[in-house]
């Protein structure tokens, strides 16, 4: 683990404590603390190279979860909306909050770097799901790829009527709500590129493949936890901002479970 990675690490547990309480007090998630959750089945379309290998490992069900970052009760106030994905190593019928060693977790919100998270209420339009690009922000790692990050395209919609919530499952029933996942390369920080093939490179979005959300899911969405770390299809966090993330979304996630045991007690 580099230096940096170790530091992330140390600040995550300097945090995680405001991460726990913060749940607990909220008796939910400290963010996206309400959302909606569908089953989905992901088809590839990168055929080859290492993005290829990427897309037949993706390929198969998965929950999708689509959520406001702040508001809770569908509230269409200036906010960051977010989605999370975790691409099942179980067969549909067997989805359960149960980790399995080949589920990958990945997270993304409508901004796309940690200095613009300040300006997101501004540039998201938070009455519908589908008229934003959703981004993982932080960096990855994927054997072949290198340094990555990614992106998710929604295909567009006409709807305008109704709540967000509704124009989402119209477009689940008829088909339309389908989410183009996409990667490109990430530079490490301060390195120097060397032509401006490799400018290009850096700046060009590869298509990998399709999330199609099919139907709503009874998955316990309070039992469940989303995590970069989940990364049993070979996406592994990096970065000292990813590291910071394993204390502060394990205290989170203590906090819900001190208020679940609380609320039933």
């Amino acid at each position: 683990m580099r230096a940096t990675e170790a530091l992330g690490r140390a600040m995550g547990g300097l945090l995680s404590p405001i991460a726990g309480e913060g749940s607990l007090l909220r008796r939910a998630r400290l963010f996206h603390p309400d959302g909606v959750l569908f089953r989905a089945d992901v088809r590839p379309l990168a055929r080859e190279g290492a993005a290829g290998e990427l897309a037949q490992r993706l390929a198969g069900p998965a929950l999708v979860r689509l959520s406001s970052a702040w508001w809770r009760h569908e509230k269409e106030l200036p906010d960051a909306l977010g989605i999370a994905v975790r691409f099942c190593g179980r067969a549909p019928t067997a989805m359960s909050v149960e980790v399995s060693a080949r589920d990958q977790d990945l997270l993304f919100a409508t901004f796309q770097h940690i200095w613009s998270l300040p300006f997101a209420p501004l540039t998201t339009n938070v009455h519908d799901y589908l008229a934003n690009e959703y981004h993982a922000i932080l960096p990855f790692y994927v054997l072949g790829l290198g340094r990555v990050k990614f992106r998710l395209v929604p295909a567009r919609q006409r709807e305008t009527r109704g709540s967000r919530r509704e124009r989402l499952e119209r477009a689940v029933a008829a088909g339309n709500a389908v989410l183009r996942l996409e990667v490109t390369q990430a530079g490490a920080l301060g390195a120097r590129l060397r032509s401006p093939e490799q400018i290009l490179r850096m700046s060009r979005w590869e298509a990998v493949a399709l999330i199609d959300l099919e139907e709503r899911s009874l998955v316990d969405q309070e039992a469940l936890s989303f995590t970069p770390f989940h990364a049993g299809r070979g996406i592994m966090p990096v970065g000292p901002f990813q590291m910071l993330r394993a204390a502060t979304y394990a205290a989170s996630r203590a906090g819900r479970k001190v208020a679940s045991i609380e609320g039933s007690s």
